[in-house]
């Protein structure tokens, strides 16, 4: 079992970079992407938006979604090791909207480590006022 305070440059900089490459799939709008940082047992809860259990659920669902945002933007990540295959990542989130109009949240996700590397298994979005 990993030391709960050390995560090695290698995992820590992976999963920077799957946190960061969910933004760029949305944006991109190429959900069949999603694979790339989510695992096949995903929970997604976006409370009002869009709440899903299952990559192939979270994909169609994302398809589903009419109006979605145009930039994410992760910032303010906190890494936070639960032994040497989990790991509970927080950060800020900026989306901004067709309308432009920008819109802040938190990102409560917990990433674990499968042969593909890190993937996403739960992300929870709670909405800042």
């Amino acid at each position: 079992m990993a030391d709960r305070n050390q995560l090695s440059e290698s995992d820590r900089n992976e999963i920077i970079n799957v946190l960061h490459g969910v933004a760029y799939i949305l944006d991109m709008h190429n959900y069949d992407r999603l694979g790339e940082v989510f695992s096949g047992d995903m929970h997604f809860d976006n409370p009002g938006r869009l709440t899903a259990d299952g990559l192939d659920n979270v994909i169609s669902a994302m398809k589903k979604i009419s109006n979605p945002a145009i930039s994410h933007h992760i910032t303010n990540v906190i890494i936070m090791p639960d032994d040497d295959k989990t790991v509970r990542a927080t950060s800020k989130a900026l989306t901004m909207r067709p309308d432009k109009n920008i819109t802040a949240a938190v990102y409560s996700d917990v990433l674990k480590k499968t042969s593909e590397g890190w993937r996403i298994s739960s992300r929870t979005i709670r909405p800042l006022p």
